[in-house]
C-alpha cells in the first residue's frame, strides 16, 4: 500500500510539475477549471465503493457465505460503472451547452469533453484496490500503477520537449489513467477466488443485503458532498478571480493533497484489521490496534506537516519555478488543515470498517457547507487567499465531526456487535 500510494503521489507530482512548465498559470489555470468540472461531474454521480468491498466481503468471507462475496463486488463494480457512464454523458451536456457558466473558455470545449472520459476509467478503482488488498496481491497494483505512472510522465515529456499545449496535456493524462484503470479491473477479476470471491463472472446476480444498499446510500451522500467541496471552490474562485489566481490556488492545493498521500495506505491497511476484529466480536484487539495506528498517524502528521510549513517556500519554487511563487502562503495556509485531518487519520477508517458510512456523510456535508459559503462570503473580496483559510477549515471541521463518532465506535467495541 506504501508502495502505490507512494507511486500515486510521483504520479501526482509529476504531472503538476511537467503540466506547470508547460502551460504558465494562465494555461494551468484553464486546464484547472475542466479537471473541476470533469471530477465534480463524476464525483457527484459516480459511486467509490471501495470501502463496502472491505467491510461486507470481508463480512461474508468471515461467516462462510462465499456467494453473497462475489454477489456485493459484482454489484459495487456494476454500479460504479454504470453510473460513470451517466456521469459522462452529463459532462458532455454541461460542456455543448452551458460551458461559459462553468467557467470554460469556449475555445477548450471540446477538450473539456474528451477530458470527461477520465471519470470511466477511474470508475472501479476503489473496488479493484479493495480485492487486490483482501487477495494479498497488492504488488500487482503497484506494477499496474507503476506502468499508469511511466506512461504518464513519457508522454509528458514528449509534450513539453515538442512544445505541446493544452490537448496534448490532456491526451498525455488520459492515457496513463487508461492504462491504470483498464490493468486494474482485469487484475481485480483474476483475483478474486484467492481473496474468496468465487465466481464473480460466472453470474449475474446483483442481490446483495439491505445493509449493504443503506451502506452505499450513505456512502454515494458522502462522496456527493466530498466532491462537492474537492471542486467546486475551483469553479466558485473562477467566477470570482482570474485564471492565474485560479492557478496559484490550485497549485498550493495539489501540493497539499499530495501531502495526504503518505496517510493513505496507512487508513486502507487497518480497515480490513478493524472489519475482521469488529465482526469476530474482538473489541480488546480493536481498540488496541486503534490505539498503535493513531500514534503513528500523529507522529507521522507532524514530522511530515512540520517539515512543509519550514520549508514551504523552496517546495514550491523547486516544484513549480518561479512564475508560481504566489502558491507559496497559501500552501502554509492549507497545511494546518491537512495536519488537522490526516493525524487522525487511522482512527477515520473506524465507521466505514464497521459498516456505518452516515457518520462520513454528516462531516462531508457540514464541512462543504462552511467551505461553500466561506468562499463565496470572502474571495470576492480577499482573494485567493480567503480560499486557502476555507480549505484548512474545511478539513478541521471533519476532523471535528467525525471524532464522536470514532469515539462511540471504540466504546461499542466493548461488547460484539449483532449480526444481521
Amino acid at each position: 500500500m506504501g508502495a502505490i500510494t507512494g507511486v500515486q503521489l510521483l504520479s501526482g507530482l509529476a504531472q503538476l510539475i511537467i503540466s506547470a512548465r508547460i502551460l504558465g498559470p494562465e494555461g494551468f489555470g484553464a486546464l484547472a477549471v475542466i479537471i473541476a468540472v470533469a471530477a465534480l461531474v463524476h464525483g457527484l454521480l459516480a459511486m467509490q465503493a471501495g470501502e463496502a468491498v472491505t467491510t461486507f466481503v470481508t463480512r461474508a468471507v468471515a461467516e462462510q457465505r462465499p456467494q453473497e462475496a462475489s454477489r456485493v463486488l459484482r454489484f459495487t463494480i456494476a454500479l460504479s460503472l454504470g453510473l460513470s457512464l451517466i456521469a459522462y454523458a452529463l459532462i458532455a451536456v454541461l460542456a455543448l451547452i452551458a460551458n461559459s457558466l462553468l467557467g470554460i473558455d469556449p475555445a477548450h470545449r471540446d477538450i473539456a469533453l474528451i477530458y470527461g472520459v477520465v471519470g470511466i476509467f477511474l470508475a472501479t478503482r476503489t473496488e479493484t484496490l479493495a480485492v487486490l488488498r483482501l487477495a494479498d496481491r497488492l504488488s500487482l497494483g503497484l506494477a499496474i500503477t507503476l506502468a499508469g505512472l511511466l506512461t504518464r510522465v513519457a508522454l509528458l515529456g514528449i509534450v513539453w520537449l515538442n512544445g505541446g499545449g493544452l490537448l496534448e496535456v490532456v491526451l498525455a493524462h488520459i492515457a496513463g489513467v487508461a492504462v491504470s484503470g483498464v490493468g486494474m479491473l482485469l487484475a481485480a477479476t483474476l483475483s478474486a477466488p484467492r481473496a474468496g470471491i468465487p465466481g464473480f463472472l460466472s453470474s449475474l446476480s446483483l442481490k446483495v443485503p439491505p445493509d449493504v444498499v443503506r451502506f452505499l446510500t450513505g456512502n454515494f451522500g458522502r462522496s456527493t458532498f466530498s466532491a462537492l467541496a474537492y471542486h467546486i471552490d475551483t469553479l466558485l474562485i473562477a467566477q470570482f478571480t482570474g485564471t492565474a489566481d485560479v492557478g496559484l490556488y490550485r497549485a498550493a492545493r495539489q501540493i497539499t493533497e499530495a501531502a495526504h498521500y503518505p496517510f493513505q495506505p496507512l487508513k486502507d491497511g487497518v480497515q480490513p484489521q478493524y472489519s475482521q476484529q469488529w465482526y469476530s466480536g474482538r473489541g480488546r484487539e480493536l481498540r488496541r490496534t486503534a490505539l498503535r495506528f493513531s500514534l503513528v498517524s500523529f507522529a507521522a502528521a507532524v514530522a511530515l506537516f512540520g517539515l512543509l510549513a519550514i520549508f514551504h517556500q523552496p517546495i514550491t519554487r523547486f516544484l513549480l519555478g518561479e512564475e508560481f511563487s504566489g502558491a507559496a502562503p497559501l500552501m502554509l495556509i492549507m497545511l494546518a488543515g491537512a495536519f488537522a485531518l490526516n493525524s487522525i487519520s487511522a482512527l477515520t477508517a473506524l465507521p466505514a470498517a464497521v459498516g456505518r458510512a452516515w457518520p462520513h456523510m454528516a462531516a462531508e456535508m457540514v464541512a462543504m457547507i462552511v467551505f461553500a459559503a466561506l468562499i463565496i462570503w470572502l474571495v470576492p473580496r480577499h482573494g485567493a487567499e480567503a480560499a486557502a483559510w476555507a480549505h484548512t477549515t474545511y478539513y478541521s471541521s471533519i476532523a471535528l465531526i467525525l471524532i464522536p463518532f470514532i469515539i462511540s465506535t471504540l466504546q461499542q467495541s466493548r461488547r460484539p456487535p449483532q449480526k444481521p
